[in-house]
C-alpha cells in the first residue's frame, strides 16, 4: 500500500500545490477567495469597526467635554462659595462693628447718667453734711457759750450778757 501512494504521487507530478498544471486553477481560486474576503471585509467588517471607533471617539470626547464643563462649573461654584463666605464675613464684621459702636454709645450714655446721678447724690450728701456740721457747730457754740458763761459767773461772780458771750465766741471761731 505504501508503494501505491508513492506511485500515484510520481504519476501525478508530486505534491499537488507544487504541480505546475494546477497553478492557473489555484491562482484563479486564490483571487476569487481574496476578492470575496476583501468584499466582506470592505463592506461589513471595516465599516463596523469604523463605526465602533467613531462611537468610542464620540463617547470619549463627549465624556471629556462633560468632565471639562463639570470641572468649570465646580470651579465657578467654589469661587462663588468663597465670595459668598467672604461677603458674609465682611457683613458680619460690619454688623459687629455697628453693634459695638451702639453698645459703646449706650455704655457712655449710661455712664454719664450714672455719674450725673452719683454727683447729684454726692452734692446732696455734701449739703446735708454741711447742714449737719453747721447745726452741730451751732449746738457746740451754744453749749460752749453756756459753759463759758457759767465759768465766768463762777469765777467772777457776775453773769455775762448773751451779747458778750456771742461776741467772745465769734472771736474764737
Amino acid at each position: 500500500m505504501a508503494g501505491d501512494s508513492n506511485a500515484a504521487e510520481s504519476a501525478s507530478g508530486g505534491f499537488p500545490p507544487f504541480d505546475a498544471s494546477l497553478f492557473s486553477s489555484q491562482i484563479f481560486w486564490f483571487w476569487v477567495a481574496f476578492g470575496a474576503l476583501y468584499i466582506v471585509l470592505a463592506s461589513v467588517v471595516i465599516p463596523r469597526i469604523a463605526k465602533t471607533l467613531s462611537h468610542r471617539r464620540g463617547t470619549i470626547e463627549g465624556d471629556l467635554k462633560t468632565a471639562a464643563d463639570q470641572t468649570a462649573a465646580a470651579q465657578a461654584a467654589r469661587l462663588q462659595a468663597e465670595k459668598a463666605a467672604s461677603d458674609a464675613r465682611a457683613q458680619a464684621r460690619q454688623t459687629v462693628d455697628a453693634m459695638r459702636l451702639i453698645n459703646d454709645a449706650e455704655a457712655a450714655k449710661a455712664e454719664a447718667e450714672a455719674t450725673a446721678a452719683a454727683n447729684a447724690k454726692i452734692a446732696a450728701a455734701e449739703t446735708a453734711i454741711a447742714a449737719s456740721r453747721a447745726s452741730a457747730m451751732a449746738s457746740i457754740n451754744e453749749s460752749v457759750g453756756d459753759l463759758a458763761a457759767a465759768i465766768v459767773e463762777q469765777v467772777s461772780g457776775v453773769k455775762p450778757t448773751a451779747k458778750a458771750v456771742s461776741a467772745a465766741l465769734e472771736g474764737v471761731a
